[in-house]
């Protein structure tokens, strides 16, 4: 199956005392990587990022961020202007059209991360794995995959819930959402053992 790869250019706030992206700002990078790889707009932002189907690179994608700020794609960050993507060049994953007033909320019903390696600061963008591990009736669980120096430096997996913005109540994912997706289904992620497990 195809993953996608998301590419996120770090900010010097993303970073802490000891020199490496913070763990909490971590979260953030990966909600981000989320909207480019699924949101079919983001008003006022145009950013690229690269659809990986074979393990490289390839495509052009859009996001954005709270507050008009921008950091996913290659010319993106925090005073850097985004460069467009053409509709075309955008991947098929973008479909959930989401966001006040869309008829449709995205909520976050579970969120684990595991750091193995600290990532340090870079000028270059960040790239983030993505694929999907289960599409439900109404949630999403979505796997994230960050490389180190010899191996995965941060593994996560966020599940997300489709929610009808008028009831409050999960929605079902729609056919067209389903079909843009389930190329990216792969295996889950397997977390490392806690202790008493």
């Amino acid at each position: 199956m195809s993953r996608l790869t998301i590419p996120v250019k770090l900010r010097w706030s993303d970073i802490d005392a000891y020199q490496h992206v913070n763990n909490a700002r971590m979260f953030t990078i990966l909600e981000e990587t989320r909207i480019a790889a699924f949101w079919a707009s983001v008003p006022g932002d145009a950013h690229r990022a690269e659809v990986d189907r074979a393990g490289t690179a390839g495509g052009a994608d859009r996001a954005g961020t709270a507050g008009g700020a921008d950091r996913a794609g290659t010319a993106g960050g925090a005073d850097r202007p985004g460069d467009a993507a053409a509709a075309g060049d955008r991947p098929g994953t973008r479909v959930l059209d989401t966001g006040p007033g869309s008829g449709t909320n995205t909520y976050i019903a579970r969120q684990e991360i595991e750091y193995l390696e600290a990532v340090p600061y870079s000028l270059e963008p960040l790239p983030v794995q993505l694929w999907i591990s289960h599409l439900g009736g109404a949630s999403i669980d979505i796997c994230y995959e960050i490389a180190g120096r010899t191996g995965p430096a941060v593994r996560a997996m966020t599940t997300l819930v489709l929610v009808d913005e008028a009831t409050g109540r999960p929605r079902r994912m729609s056919e067209a959402e389903r079909a843009s997706w389930l190329e990216f289904v792969d295996e889950p992620l397997v977390f490392r053992r806690r202790r008493g497990e």
